[in-house]
This record gives C-alpha cells, structure tokens and sequence, in this order.
C-alpha cells in the first residue's frame, strides 16, 4: 500500500503556511488599542432620539482612556485610516466621509481631537452620517465631545450637540 498525503492533510498544512507566512495584517491593530465605531444601520434618527442616544459613553471612554497621554499624532493618522477602510468596507463614500473629517477638525494637526464613533443612518428620513469625537482642551486628555448629524447628500450639519 503506498503511503501518500491526503487531500485534507495538505489542505491544513497549506493553511498553516498561509497563516504563518502571511506577515501583512488587513488593518493597522497593534497601534490602536481601542478603534472607533464604524458601523452602518437603519436607524432614523430624529432630535429627541438623536439627543437620547449620543453621546455613545461605550465608544466615548474606550478612545479617551486610552489615547488620554498617550496620543501622537502618527496615532490619530491610523486612526482615521482604520475609519475610512471600515467605511470602504461598508460600501460607503470614502471622499464623503473624509470630507466629515475634515469638516469637524478630525485631519487637523497640532489639536486633540479623534473621533470616536461614525454611523451611516437616517435623520428625519434622509441619509446621514451620525458623527462623533472626543477633544482634549490644549493637551492630550481626552473626554469632551461633540456630537454631530450631517446630511450624506450636502453634508450640511443637520444637529450638533457637545459637552457643556
């Protein structure tokens, strides 16, 4: 009887090289300890709504504990990179989205400001992107917000809330 490997056995062995040798990650996870929401839903949101649910506290105290004195900003550049593969993933406009960026402050060098969490949603039945960041007032300690709503269409600020 001739003794050979099974096409399972190479299968599973073929895998493990794969697994092994594959030294290129699809995102940039060793840096960001704690990511952002980005996530796309059917929710239409309306201001009582909007004003109940943000600002989202979970996303809000995962990126400001852990960014707070601990920020470069190398860090915020993966940071929004990692936010702009999840939206290109979600099959969303990737230049709509680095225009939200740009708009709140997010690409600015020389403040302390990272975004937290980014829905694509509804807001009183028109396509939105519900935005949200956390700021630190001239040094990395992180834990204000503000809290917006754009209209995908025109991006115009449909609502806007911050911390007082």
């Amino acid at each position: 009887m001739k003794k050979g490997i099974s096409a399972v056995s190479l299968l599973v062995s073929l895998s493990f090289i794969f697994l092994v040798c594959n030294d290129k990650p699809t995102e940039p996870s060793e840096t960001i300890t704690a990511k952002p929401v980005v996530k796309k839903t059917s929710i239409n949101y309306d201001q009582v709504s909007f004003i109940h649910s943000f600002p989202d506290t979970a996303s809000l105290n995962s990126i400001s504990t852990s960014y707070t004195n601990n920020y470069t900003e190398e860090l915020r550049c993966k940071i929004l990179d990692y936010m702009k593969g999840e939206v290109d993933k979600l099959g969303e406009d990737v230049n709509i989205f680095d225009s939200i960026l740009n708009i709140t402050g997010c690409k600015q060098s020389g403040g302390y400001m990272l975004p937290t969490y980014a829905e694509k949603a509804q807001y009183e039945n028109q396509d939105a992107w519900v935005f949200q960041v956390t700021y630190g007032l001239g040094e990395p300690n992180f834990g204000h917000f503000r809290c917006f709503v754009f209209s995908a269409a025109s991006l115009d600020t449909l609502i806007f809330i911050q911390c007082r």
